[in-house]
């Protein structure tokens, strides 16, 4: 986890995501569900199998 100022953290997580089960847009739903904790969602790279 990064702290980039100001009380703000960057957690960068690294995943493989099986398409005909879970698509992306499903698991950016549950991480943004937890508003409390999580601003956003921002997909860095993406290789769908």
């Amino acid at each position: 986890m990064n702290a980039l100022g100001y009380g703000v953290k960057n957690l960068q997580i690294d995943c493989v995501v099986e398409d005909d089960k879970v698509g992306t847009e499903l698991l950016e739903e549950a991480i943004t569900a937890f508003q409390k904790y999580v601003q956003s969602v921002d997909v860095a790279a993406c290789k769908k199998i």
